[in-house]
C-alpha cells in the first residue's frame, strides 16, 4: 500500500512539473519578481506577480510586454528575455484611443482615466513643511528618495491618495508638473515631439492600429510609453492575474 502511494505521489508530481513547464514555455502562466517602484503604490517593489496570455488585455489591467529597452521586470527563470527586457505597466490606451495628459492627469477619449486610480504623484511643499510629515509616512512613500530637497525654497514629496487626504489640510501640496523639456531628453523623442511635449502635458495623441500605450502608476518614476513609445500587439506577453 505504501509503495502504491509513493508511486501515485511521484506520478502526480511529474504531471504537475510537466504542466508547469508547458505553462512557462507557452506563456500560459509566467511568474515575475518586481525589482523597481515604477508601479507603486499598486504593485510594490519586491512583489511577485503572475501573468497569462490566455486573457485579452483591457484598459486598467497591468500587462507584461517585451521592449528593446532595459528596465524593470526580469523573469525569475530567465536572466535575459530574447533581445530585450520585460516591462510591466498599466494599459491605458488601445488602438484608436485618443490620449491627452493635462498637468499630470491622463484623459482617454476626453474622459479622466486617473479618477478612480490610486497613483503615486509628486508634490512641491515648503522646506519648513517637511518636518510636519510623520517619519512612518516618509518611509512608506518610496524606498528611493521619498523626499527630494530642492536648492530653492521647496521640497518634492511622493504621495498616494491616503497621504494626500491626510496632509492636504496640514500643509500646502502643489502638484509638481514637469515643464522643462530640456530635462526630459527621452520624452516622446520616438514621436518627434521631444521639443514640445512633456511627461505631464502632451497630446492629443491617437493610438495607431495594432499598438498600445501603457503608463506606470508611479508617474514620475516609470520608464513607460512616454519614453519608449507604442507597444506592438505582438510584444504583449500577458496580463497580470493577481493585481
Amino acid at each position: 500500500m505504501g509503495r502504491k502511494i509513493l508511486i501515485g505521489f511521484g506520478i502526480c508530481c511529474g504531471i504537475i512539473t510537466v504542466l508547469w513547464i508547458v505553462a512557462r514555455v507557452t506563456g500560459m502562466l509566467l511568474f515575475y519578481n518586481i525589482p523597481t517602484p515604477a508601479n507603486e503604490p499598486t504593485i510594490k517593489q519586491g512583489d511577485k506577480v503572475f501573468t497569462t496570455n490566455l486573457k485579452q488585455a483591457k484598459p486598467y489591467q497591468f500587462i507584461a510586454f517585451k521592449s528593446k529597452y532595459q528596465d524593470s521586470v526580469m523573469s525569475t527563470y530567465m536572466e535575459n528575455y530574447e533581445a530585450g527586457a520585460i516591462y510591466l505597466y498599466r494599459l491605458c490606451g488601445t488602438p484608436g484611443d485618443i490620449l491627452e495628459m493635462k498637468n499630470g492627469i491622463l484623459f482617454v477619449n476626453n474622459k479622466n482615466f486617473d479618477e478612480e486610480l490610486n497613483l503615486n504623484n509628486q508634490f512641491k511643499i515648503s522646506n519648513t513643511d517637511v518636518a510636519k510629515i510623520e517619519e512612518a509616512d516618509i518611509a512608506g512613500t518610496e524606498d528611493q528618495n521619498p523626499i527630494i530637497m530642492n536648492d530653492g525654497d521647496y521640497a518634492i514629496v511622493t504621495f498616494e491618495k491616503t497621504l494626500i487626504k491626510k496632509y492636504q489640510s496640514k500643509i500646502k501640496l502643489t502638484p509638481f508638473i514637469i515643464e522643462d523639456t530640456s530635462t526630459m531628453s527621452g520624452t516622446f523623442k520616438w514621436f518627434d515631439k521631444n521639443s514640445t511635449w512633456t511627461a505631464d502635458n502632451f497630446g492629443p495623441l491617437k493610438i495607431p492600429s495594432g499598438c498600445y500605450f501603457a503608463l506606470g502608476d508611479n508617474r514620475h518614476n516609470a520608464m513607460d510609453s512616454r519614453y519608449t513609445g507604442f507597444i506592438k500587439a505582438a510584444d504583449i506577453k500577458g496580463v497580470v492575474l493577481n493585481k
